[in-house]
């Protein structure tokens, strides 16, 4: 008997190389230039929660203006001796979901007032990200052999496919391809996969529109922000979706965990509860 024909994956462009336009756009703000800028980290020095990481005679100092929807922009300063100069200023996104990592290695450049976590994430993939928090922990967090992590990426540009045939997922970084290598950060990625949930959002400050996303993208899952002028199509569950992100994210304490705390989840049998109890001897 003659076999029906499989369905062959459906095949997707990639995302354009990233834009001129600034990442700051993902959480809603417009920062065309340098004056911009500037006036966005000083407000964020002066409306945002002030940490500090001391590294023996030298201090970085950081601001978390935040705006709500888990919306942030982040200023850095660096101190040294008798020198004090702004380092960097930055959008962030807090995500929902929370990301086991382990192995893990954290890499500092006080100067640039940058922090990059690479380790493996829930046991399935090894990934690289930008530590937003960095300020805000203390030194003995960076003593554990995991992190609890809130991951998400802000997007520089997306598309949404409407096709709902079969796909092969996507999660790459960036600089190893050809035509991002020049534009590229080390924790740049490409992505596709399927939309399993989405919503709009509202930036309070500017009013602009947001697309969050919760991404299946093979191995793992993944929280997306984007403008919706940078989004093009129309998001809908079970779409298609690729993206060129910048990867980021937070190291959670114990007490951010006990506050995520929902209670039992009931759509779970008893019986795996008890599951997690059972000692291996």
């Amino acid at each position: 008997m003659k076999q029906p024909a499989r369905e062959q994956p459906e095949y997707f462009e990639p995302p354009a190389p990233p834009p001129v336009v600034d990442i700051f756009q993902s959480v809603g703000f417009d920062v065309p230039d340098e004056d911009s800028y500037s006036m966005l980290a000083e407000h964020t020095e002066s409306s945002g929660e002030h940490s500090c990481a001391h590294r023996g005679d030298t201090s970085v100092h950081g601001w978390c203006w935040k705006l709500g929807e888990g919306l942030e922009v982040w200023s850095v300063l660096y101190e040294h001796e008798d020198e004090m100069y702004h380092a960097d200023c930055r959008p962030a996104f807090r995500g929902r979901y929370v990301y086991h990592v382990q192995p893990w290695e954290l890499v500092e450049f006080d100067e640039d007032g940058e922090a990059l976590v690479r380790g493996r994430v829930n046991d399935k993939i090894d990934l690289i990200f930008e530590l937003q928090n960095l300020t805000e922990l203390p030194p003995s967090m960076f003593q554990h052999s995991y992190l609890h992590v809130s991951l998400a990426g802000l997007a520089y540009s997306a598309q949404i496919h409407p096709s709902t045939k079969q796909v092969a997922p996507r999660f790459e970084i960036a600089e190893t391809l050809p035509e991002f290598e020049q534009d590229a950060c080390e924790s740049d990625y490409i992505i596709r996969g399927r939309v399993i949930a989405w919503r709009e959002i509202e930036n309070p400050v500017t009013e602009s529109r947001l697309v969050w996303l919760y991404v299946e993208a093979g191995e793992t899952n993944i929280e997306i922000l984007v403008s919706r002028s940078s989004l093009r199509g129309r998001p809908r569950t079970g779409a298609i979706i690729t993206a060129n992100i910048w990867l980021q994210g937070h190291v959670l304490e114990a007490e951010d965990l006990f506050a995520r705390y929902e209670g039992v989840d009931w759509d779970f049998p008893a019986a795996d509860f008890w599951m997690k109890l059972r000692r291996d001897n």
